[in-house]
Formats: structure tokens, sequence, C-alpha cells
């Protein structure tokens, strides 16, 4: 958990083991459910990571970021 996230910027850098389940439309809105996969470390954090549309799964993928302010 990052302090104040709005306080912050996310550069994803890698995207890995996408997998889109589901078709997303415009005024569709998603909502991502992101877990740890390794502790924060400079800045770079390494997620696994789900994307909804209500309580559908559309997506899914590993993914890597830098967390700057």
């Amino acid at each position: 958990t990052v302090p104040d996230p709005e306080n912050y910027l996310t550069f994803f850098m890698k995207i890995d083991n996408v997998k889109f389940k589901k078709k997303v439309v415009p005024g569709d809105t998603l909502i991502f459910d992101l877990k740890l996969i390794t502790p924060i470390r400079r800045g770079i954090v390494h997620m696994q990571g789900r994307a909804f549309v209500g309580d559908t799964l559309v997506s899914e993928a590993e993914l890597m970021a830098q967390i700057t302010k």
C-alpha cells in the first residue's frame, strides 16, 4: 500500500501474460484489483492484476511499474 496514492504517479514498464476474457466498450467502468508479487524496491513494483466491469472479470495480467512522486 502506498500512503496518499493520489500524490504519486504510476508508469507501467512491462505487461506480461495478458488475457482478455470479455469485450469492453466505451462507457464501461474498469475496476482494477492489483496484488503485489514482490515488495516495492526503489519504487519498482511487480503485481498481478485483474480488471473487472461490474462483477465480471474482463482481463488479467502481470505488471511491472515505477511508482514516483
